[in-house]
Parts: C-alpha cells; structure tokens; sequence
C-alpha cells in the first residue's frame, strides 16, 4: 500500500551517496538518481521485479530517477546519486 509520505522530506533529512564509474554500495535506498549518463552493473530491490537482469548493463540517461526499495546499486560507468531512507 502506497504511503503518504513526502518521499523527498525524507530524502533530504536522511541524505545521500554518490557513487561513479566502478563504485558500488549496499545500504536502504529509496532512489537512483542519475547524474550523468549512466551504466549500471548489479541492482537488488527488494519491490522492483526483474532489477538482476533488467537493470544490467542498461544505460540510462542523465535526470532519470528510479523509485524502489534498493539494497544494492553498482555503476559500470557514469554517476548517480542514491537517496538513504
């Protein structure tokens, strides 16, 4: 069931990592923000169905954000910042 919470009030108060070409990072993350144009490597969430393999090796292009429960993100090449919640 869908919240009605500010999901960017949250983001903002709890903070964020960026992450570049190579970098990775495991944590509870409620975003993908892309930076720059970007190619992500391995993404598990645990409410987004397919991320092993949808996600992978996929480039996406600089301003798309990508919503979920992500416990995992790494980045082939590009930058992205991950929202913590």
């Amino acid at each position: 069931m869908a919240s009605s919470r500010n999901n960017a009030l949250e983001f903002s108060s709890v903070g964020s990592i960026l992450l570049t070409d190579g970098d990775n990072s495991q944590g509870s993350f409620g975003a993908i923000q892309i930076l720059q144009d970007t190619t992500l490597g391995l993404v598990i969430s645990s409410n987004v169905d397919q991320t092993q393999t949808a996600f992978a090796t996929k480039t996406f292009g600089a301003g798309t954000i990508i919503y979920g429960q992500f416990s995992t993100v790494a980045v082939t090449n590009g930058l992205v910042q991950l929202h913590k919640v």
